[in-house]
């Protein structure tokens, strides 16, 4: 962020009676003319502005350079932190389990929409639900039967009826994983066409959210040691996120349109 230094020039001066005689010449130092008072005050303001100008030269912060690709937990962050500060994203997943689709889902965040964020699942056994949150904190679950808003949100609530959703699994990607490293750069094939990606490879801890229809509830779970493939554009958007588990569990995640 810049740093400013703002200069006020007063422009109005006192006027004060004369005193002088009709006659009485001026003395030596005394009263300017007119054109010798504007002469001056230009260069005042030239001074100021120069001065002003110099001052934002000195303490002008300089812009954080993005991370190399090639510091791969840097540059998955910066990946992070883009989608998080986003105002708008928008991505699909489909969930799978020994290689049968058990379900697939979206999520949409629009900080000019009311709500600002949807989550929606649809179980290949079970109930089609939804998570919102409005703006305000509080976490939303339908499934079929009225909105839930629980007194006490859970880890799960929150973790499924946020914003912060779109950028979790990078943030659990670039704080958990200890080999994560850029494998490739290649083309990508997407849904607009081909695009150059840069792959990175590794294993983290994921956290899976889910909803349990007897119990009406959101729930979470933590899965150590997940391999995954994430692709990320050259600019840090991601693209495409593919993960699985020990236990046959699977996620495809689809980018659909990078943050602005």
């Amino acid at each position: 962020m810049n740093r400013r230094i703002e200069v006020e020039a007063v422009s109005s001066m006192s006027s004060l009676p004369d005193t002088a005689s009709e006659n009485e010449p001026d003395a030596p130092g005394g009263r300017l003319g007119w054109p010798m008072t504007l002469a001056i005050l230009a260069v005042c303001l030239a001074v100021v502005a120069s001065g002003w100008w110099v001052a934002q030269v000195v303490f002008k912060e300089p812009e954080l350079e993005r991370p190399s690709p090639e510091d791969a937990a840097a540059f998955v962050l910066g990946a992070a932190d883009r989608v998080a500060r986003s105002d708008s994203y928008a991505l699909s997943f489909t969930r799978l389990r020994d290689g049968r689709p058990v379900g697939e889902g979206s999520a949409s965040y629009d900080a000019a929409r009311n709500p600002e964020f949807e989550l929606s699942f649809t179980y290949a056994d079970g109930p089609e639900v939804y998570h919102y949150d409005l703006g305000d904190g509080v976490p939303i679950t339908t499934a079929g039967h009225g909105l839930q808003i629980p007194e006490e949100p859970s880890a799960a609530d929150r973790y499924l009826c946020s914003a912060a959703f779109g950028s979790a699994k990078l943030y659990e990607i670039a704080e958990s994983s200890t080999d994560l490293d850029l494998v490739a750069r290649e083309e990508l094939d997407t849904e607009t066409g081909g695009r150059i990606a840069l792959r990175y490879e590794g294993t983290f801890t994921a956290w899976v959210g889910g909803y349990d229809p007897e119990a009406g509830v959101n729930t979470l779970e933590s899965v150590e040691g997940a391999p995954f493939t994430l692709w990320l554009s050259p600019d840090g958007d991601p693209l495409r996120l593919v993960y699985g588990a020990p236990d046959g569990l699977e996620e495809l995640y689809e980018y659909e349109s990078p943050p602005a």
